[in-house]
């Protein structure tokens, strides 16, 4: 319970490690498979990473239309770390149909998140966030996280103010430091914490999952059955 104190009660995320790294590595070889955009027999996750960093928008957009068929990557992630899932919202769960495959890559101009929270997307409040690297992530290439005290504090402020990322939210994004994880680490979060990420010096593209649950017992919000579907940990 002390992981759920820490994301409920505490500050509201965690880095945690990956329980079974078999199928975080079935995960990441899958993407290198299904995104085909090596050529010369080294087909791995440096070298699809040092391709992306090298490619137009417009063909990194291309290619992720090779991900369309990616679609038991939601139950890969939870199945990657079910005692943490469990521990948070039990065994039957609502999870995200289809979840989020990211590529960043680096150089100015390419930051793809400012300051956000889940909640501004319709997630419950119930709902937790898994996002894990499928390499090591020992650059500024990662997200950061506001803890949750100040992430509260901001909306409240937001809120009185009526506006929705202002000016105090988008600033955070100076002087942040992105957390360096290895490969078969995480981090799980709740919807209030701010988060978002940074422009990073790199020569590689950084590529990282994420997956939504939340317990069946606990109601929706503005996310339904397009969004979300039933599973079970096996």
């Amino acid at each position: 319970m002390k992981l759920k104190d820490e994301l409920i009660k505490g500050k509201g995320y965690s880095i945690f490690s990956i329980e079974n790294m078999k199928e975080l590595e079935i995960l990441r070889d899958s993407f290198v498979k299904k995104i085909n955009i090596t050529n010369n027999g080294n087909a791995d996750i440096y070298n699809v990473r040092k391709k992306l960093a090298k490619m137009p928008k417009s063909e990194i957009n291309k290619s992720m239309i090779n991900l369309l068929s990616f679609n038991n990557l939601s139950e890969m992630i939870i199945n990657s770390c079910p005692s943490l899932v469990k521990s948070l919202c039990g065994k039957e769960l609502f999870i995200q149909r289809r979840a989020h495959t990211i590529i960043n890559v680096p150089g100015k101009g390419q930051q793809k998140q400012w300051t956000h929270y889940e909640l501004m997307s319709g997630i419950s409040p119930f709902t937790f966030v898994i996002w894990t690297p499928l390499h090591d992530l020992d650059d500024s290439g990662g997200v950061y996280y506001i803890d949750q005290k100040e992430s509260l504090r901001m909306m409240r402020i937001e809120q009185n103010e009526g506006l929705v990322n202002g000016p105090r939210i988008l600033n955070l994004m100076q002087n942040q430091k992105p957390a360096k994880l290895k490969f078969g680490q995480g981090i799980v979060f709740n919807p209030f914490i701010l988060h978002g990420n940074v422009n990073f010096k790199s020569s590689l593209a950084r590529i990282a999952c994420n997956v939504r649950f939340q317990s069946i017992k606990k109601p929706l919000l503005q996310k339904n059955t397009d969004y979300l579907k039933y599973y079970k940990i096996p």
